[in-house]
């Protein structure tokens, strides 16, 4: 196995220089930066991350813990962060926690272990006890579109914001009847959103299932044979919307004439059904790419704060005035 002084002897340099030039330090010219990487690449060094951490030395790599990678809307998200963190010399290791007992049990003890410098945490169930246990483990962290709740900073959408933009929208085109589909995990500023849009004028309703397709096109099959329909839909993402519409589709439910649908993401699902999704959208790759430079600055020693991002209404075919 390669070491550091085959890779200064190959290259022609100390070792510390090599050290310094595989961390991306800017006292080295980018010329002798580039021999060490090729001397490197031919030897086929890697540096042991589990050693650099341990030294107290940065190791480049940025720990990324999302809940899931197979879903178009969090890939979003994880662009930012890669995008951002190798554009500032580093790579990212990727995690997944499907739920607050596999963060605590599996993934945070990875997490302090793998050698990263830092995590960015894109887990909507991140409650106060488990952002407090992770503050308590010493990881230099960051949230994406997760409220704070302790004291790690976080990057976020107003989700209070983008409910009362969606139902107001929905009043605005003639809908006097408004349900909102959230859930489980999900705070309550959907719903005060909608209340606050609502104003106790126009009667509104909660039903609350898993963010998924599946879960959305059950809910339209019952919306559909047993009523009450409402003549407006808010759901907190794509994959509910497209569940709705074609369960809708199937029992003869006209979207937007029967029923306008509007969701709180705005992914690539979007566009790509009939009719196209109207959403007041939530820019993940800006939170993914914003929360990355946040959690790298800190790492610079500089301070962070939470920031609040801000949706944006894009009108499609799936609300129309009534």
């Amino acid at each position: 196995m390669a070491t550091l002084k085959d890779v200064a002897q190959l290259a022609g340099v100390n070792i510390s220089t090599v050290s310094r030039a595989l961390a991306g330090s800017p006292s080295i010219s980018a010329a002798t930066a580039q021999r060490v990487r090729a001397a490197a690449d031919q030897l086929g060094y890697h540096p042991n991350l589990s050693a650099r951490a341990l030294s107290g030395k940065r190791t480049g790599v940025v720990a990324l813990a999302v809940q899931d990678i197979m879903s178009p809307v969090w890939a979003l998200l994880c662009g930012g962060v890669c995008d951002t963190v190798a554009a500032r010399g580093g790579t990212v290791m990727l995690f997944t926690a499907q739920n607050e007992s596999d963060y605590r049990e599996r993934v945070l003890p990875a997490l302090r272990s793998c050698g990263a410098d830092g995590a960015v945490l894109a887990l909507l169930f991140l409650d106060q006890q488990l952002q407090q246990l992770t503050e308590e483990t010493g990881i230099k962290a960051v949230l994406a579109e997760c409220r704070p709740r302790a004291g790690i900073p976080s990057v976020y959408a107003d989700r209070e914001e983008a409910s009362y933009r969606a139902c107001r929208h929905l009043i605005d085109v003639g809908c006097r009847d408004i349900a909102l589909v959230t859930a489980p995990w999900f705070d309550h500023s959907y719903i005060e959103g909608c209340d606050r849009a609502a104003g106790g004028e126009v009667p509104h309703r909660v039903y609350s299932g898993e963010p998924t397709y599946q879960a959305g096109y059950q809910l339209g099959l019952a919306l559909a044979a047993d009523g009450p329909l409402p003549q407006g839909l808010v759901t907190v993402c794509d994959e509910q919307a497209l569940g709705l519409q074609h369960a809708f589709l199937q029992n003869g439910v006209q979207v937007p004439q029967d029923c306008s649908v509007i969701s709180l993401e705005d992914s690539m699902l979007a566009v790509a059904t009939w009719p196209q999704l109207t959403a007041v959208s939530k820019p993940l790759y800006r939170i993914g790419a914003r929360a990355a430079d946040m959690l790298l600055d800190m790492l610079d020693g500089k301070t962070a704060a939470s920031q609040v991002v801000h949706h944006q209404l894009t009108v499609r075919q799936s609300t129309s005035l009534r």
